[in-house]
């Protein structure tokens, strides 16, 4: 059975009237009792760099004094590991908006079987900017959909092409040709992101381009979104994804085809394009 850990990214922003900010480290609170947090707590040129009119003294000192805060929360949930209510408490109070330099993100939530390893994952995507996993989702579905496409429609031939004119333009992994014409762009998209956010943001961010594709002439006749859904089982993630891909559907010509769709009728599907 998945564990549901709550998580928030701890962030370092010294001046709030500019909103920049560079990431820190993770809080995650978790419903079998672990209370786990990771800081970065080396002197790291990427922040003083960037905030470069802060003296690195206080930065330094500042946050020594907030992870030795975090470590002590930390180990006052750890120590009440069998009331997850009161771990909760611990977490929103710890996480609750601030005016300080160091202030947290909006929570969001993960469903894990290791929440030690989904820390360190986070850590790296949230610090580190590694974004590995995330990239190698999409990664892994292009393969599949390629393979599909070869194997399944001898008598087309897809290419990544760049759709648009010369004042905007967006790329597309499989793009097929007929008659001089676009019959058919596909892209593979993962929403199996960590928050609603992120979610949405990536949606938005689709929708957007495909208006403003359209206003450039570079609309197919038929797109494609062949899409991944959250594998967490948290219902607002859910939400989102459905409320994004409701979103594509409706917007711009585009389908939305769920990645889990069985062979044969994403066979289907894709063989009955709208072009004519």
């Amino acid at each position: 059975m998945s564990i549901i850990c709550n998580y928030a990214v701890l962030r370092f922003q010294p001046y709030p009237e500019t909103g920049e900010f560079a990431n820190l480290g993770i809080v995650m609170v978790c419903n079998n009792g672990q209370f786990l947090e990771m800081i970065e707590t080396r002197t790291r040129k990427r922040v003083t760099n960037f905030f470069d009119k802060l003296d690195p003294s206080i930065f330094t000192s500042a946050r020594q004094a907030f992870a030795k805060e975090i470590n002590r929360v930390a180990e006052l949930a750890n120590a009440h590991s069998h009331d997850t209510r009161f771990q909760l408490g611990l977490f929103q109070h710890l996480t609750s908006p601030s005016e300080t330099m160091f202030r947290f993100s909006r929570p969001g939530t993960v469903a894990t079987e290791d929440p030690q390893a989904t820390l360190q994952e986070l850590f790296n995507r949230y610090v580190y900017h590694d974004f590995t996993h995330r990239e190698d989702t999409e990664t892994k579905l292009k393969r599949r959909i390629n393979n599909l496409l070869k194997e399944q429609f001898k008598d087309r031939t897809y290419r990544e092409e760049k759709l648009g004119d010369d004042l905007y333009h967006v790329t597309f992994p499989f793009v097929w040709n007929s008659g001089g014409k676009t019959a058919q762009a596909i892209r593979p998209l993962s929403f199996d992101l960590d928050d609603t956010k992120s979610i949405l943001d990536k949606g938005d961010r689709w929708i957007m381009q495909m208006g403003r594709l359209k206003k450039h002439g570079g609309m197919p006749r038929d797109t494609v979104f062949i899409c991944k859904e959250p594998s967490s089982s948290n219902n607002d993630h859910l939400k989102a994804y459905r409320e994004i891909t409701a979103e594509l559907r409706g917007a711009n010509q585009v389908r939305v085809i769920p990645h889990q769709t069985p062979h044969k009728e994403m066979l289907g599907l894709l063989a009955q394009t709208n072009y004519h």
